[in-house]
């Protein structure tokens, strides 16, 4: 398995990691997000534990890791395979995603002058890389901005719970954030939830945390749906292409003289 040269930061989603399948897990699903495994495709764990140097004991651990946070599906028979996108899990990823981040901006509605100032710059640096063209380095920027508000807000259950839900919708997160506007949406809405947070009034805070989740959720809607068009229309052209000439609609077959 490849080194991944981008994507989730693993610092961030996974501190102090300590056991053998953690980290692997860890690595594992940094290739995953990293698309060096596409969705439905097999993980050998014979593979793995050649590459890690390690039995097929902590890969078989690892892999149910990555199962409870729906990343990879392990089947009896026929092994670990990456989970498949769909509009059914996202929408219902999203969801709680959006009530607990609604309880996250209300528990963060009176922060700290300091804290305030630090999210303040981070927004600055996610409007700079708005701008650009520069897709992981702006979905990192997001990424640490909202483990950064989860690390604050005081409650660890909360914490862990908003880093799983992370991990599990951080595909989907990298299909709403491919478009350049998309990114600037999601730019606007970090600024506005900052002002939000300044006003030290519960109800825009939760609001806003609320409505950058929404967003991101239409927007990996529509890239996801795009996308399963070109898809079919790609299978479509390819049967075609295929199909023997007589089959053709409105085509005769042509009549052998003799």
């Amino acid at each position: 398995m490849k080194e991944r040269d981008k994507g989730m930061p693993e610092r961030q989603l996974s501190p102090g990691l300590q056991t053998l399948p953690d980290q692997i897990a860890e690595r594992i699903y940094a290739a995953i997000v990293g698309g060096q495994y596409q969705p439905g495709e097999r993980i050998r764990e014979e593979e793995l534990a050649v590459t890690f140097g390690v039995s097929r004991g902590p890969i078989r651990e690892a892999l149910r890791i990555l199962e409870r946070d729906s990343v990879v599906r392990v089947v009896p028979n026929r092994g670990a395979h990456v989970t498949t996108l769909s509009v059914q899990e996202l929408n219902d990823i999203f969801e709680i995603r959006r009530v607990l981040s609604g309880l996250l901006g209300r528990r963060l509605s009176k922060p700290p002058p300091e804290f305030l100032e630090r999210v303040g710059e981070s927004v600055k640096e996610l409007e700079r890389r708005a701008r650009g063209t520069d897709q992981e380095a702006y979905i990192a920027a997001s990424l640490d901005l909202t483990l950064l508000l989860a690390d604050a807000s005081g409650n660890a259950l909360l914490a862990g719970i908003m880093r799983s839900i992370t991990r599990q919708s951080w595909r989907y997160t990298q299909l709403a954030l491919k478009n350049m506007d998309r990114r600037k949406e999601s730019a606007r809405n970090w600024r506005a939830l900052f002002v939000a947070l300044s006003s030290g009034k519960e109800a825009p805070a939760a609001a806003a945390m609320e409505k950058l989740v929404e967003d991101a959720r239409r927007g990996a809607i529509r890239m996801l749906e795009d996308g399963q068009a070109e898809d079919a229309a790609a299978a479509a052209a390819k049967a075609a292409a295929k199909a023997p000439a007589s089959s053709a609609p409105g085509r005769k077959p042509r009549r052998i003289a003799g």
